[in-house]
């Protein structure tokens, strides 16, 4: 099997069938064996349902897909934390006189201009 792309099912499978984790069964196989036996399959094995080669469908046990979906949210949730871990190396909290320096605006002016506008100012820049 080769490079999935970017359809979501394919990538799946194909992550799934590297793992061998995986069995491909025709769904017409699976429709003459029943419902019974592809849940029964299920419970050892993911099985990929094909119909000319192609996958159409995942069968997989509660169980399984369970442990996927904790094993997403536990990533997400990594993958998050690292970000907001960069994210706040990265950040510099400023004063406001450091800011102002930063910026090259005098803080006189913008702490007088915060006064007029906190007594009732029109909010027109001068």
């Amino acid at each position: 099997m080769g490079d999935p792309g970017s359809n979501p099912l394919q990538h799946y499978i194909y992550l799934d069938t590297l793992a061998g984790m995986t069995k491909r069964v025709p769904i017409t196989l699976a429709s003459r064996q029943g419902v019974s036996r592809l849940a029964a399959e299920a419970d050892r094995s993911r099985i990929i349902l094909t119909s000319h080669g192609r996958p159409v469908a995942v069968v997989d046990s509660a169980e399984r897909l369970d442990e996927d979906a904790r094993k997403m949210r536990e990533a997400a949730a990594a993958v998050l934390d690292s970000a907001l871990a960069q994210l706040d190396r990265r950040s510099e909290r400023l004063d406001l006189a450091a800011a102002c320096e930063r910026l090259g605006v005098s803080l006189d002016k913008v702490l007088a201009r915060a006064d007029e506008l906190s007594r009732g100012g029109n909010g027109a820049p001068r």
